[in-house]
């Protein structure tokens, strides 16, 4: 008689596991024969599911030297995966709170990698006009209210690089800072307030707040940000969503640390960093 788990065992989903952990190994890239021997399958069976992971995202082939490698899909699966082991559990209670004292799209969203941030937890308006949200949904670091936070509370040496590195920078709406000195102007004030307004940054008819949430150790590792139709913000609307938002940052950075220092066997004190 089968195990519990050999039962329900899927072998075609089990190869195909079992050949994206071959990419563990360096050099992290090859060609069909190698992935064979290395998953223990043949070259056919190795070749098919190659070209089903292709247009899913999780495997690329170079076109010049035709070797394989991971794919951008399973990087954002792995920072949810990061991500999700302590932030996601910590913030939810607040996410959940957010959304009902708002009534809006709440997004938690956290850096993925030197250039770019990934939503890792949402909660949905249920209103009739309302902003949608995608767990895995990835983001330059210039435009919209978290990422934005994120690269404002990255090191100098880091946004110069990313100003560097992604320059002419991408204009998603006529109101996306494009302008370096802008853009650097634009994250002192974020740094100084210690939250973001985005208005239309990255889609039409979006205005999005963001707060940050800090670490136990008082570094920026996330942003909770509430998503709104722009005709439901209105000044006194506005103020009210930014005092909710920074409220949110705060509670969720304050459970972040309390999760971080028990496992580590200490107690916040007043002198705590997280602020």
């Amino acid at each position: 008689m089968k195990s519990g788990v050999g039962k329900y065992r899927i072998e075609s989903v089990a190869r195909a596991a079992e050949l994206l952990c071959a990419f563990l190994q360096p050099p992290h890239r090859f060609g069909v024969t190698e992935l064979s021997n290395a998953a223990g399958l043949t070259k056919n069976q190795t070749f098919r599911i190659l070209q089903t992971l292709i247009p899913l995202g999780f495997v690329v082939q170079d076109p010049e030297t035709k070797a394989y490698r991971l794919g951008p899909r399973l990087i954002s699966l792995a920072a949810v995966a990061v991500h999700g082991s302590s932030l996601v559990h910590v913030a939810g209670p607040v996410l959940d709170q957010l959304a009902e004292q708002t009534g809006e799209t709440v997004i938690l969203t956290a850096r993925l990698d030197p250039y770019s941030a990934i939503c890792v937890d949402k909660r949905e308006s249920t209103r009739t006009l309302a902003i949608t949200a995608r767990v895995g949904a990835e983001f330059a670091l210039h435009a919209g209210a978290t990422p934005k936070l994120l690269l404002a509370f990255s090191s100098p040496e880091h946004i110069e690089a990313y100003l560097r590195d992604r320059a002419p920078l991408t204009r998603f709406t006529e109101r996306t800072i494009t302008d370096p000195a802008q853009l650097k102007a634009t994250l002192a004030e974020i740094r100084r307030q210690g939250y973001v307004v985005s208005v239309e940054e990255l889609d039409r008819g979006v205005c999005s707040i963001a707060a940050p949430i800090r670490d136990h150790t008082g570094e920026v590792v996330a942003g909770v940000s509430v998503a709104a139709p722009t005709i439901r913000q209105g000044p006194d609307a506005r103020l009210a969503t930014i005092e909710a938002v920074v409220w949110a940052g705060r509670e969720i950075s304050r459970r972040l640390a309390e999760h971080a220092l028990g496992h580590l066997g200490a107690v916040p004190t007043e002198g705590s960093h997280v602020r």
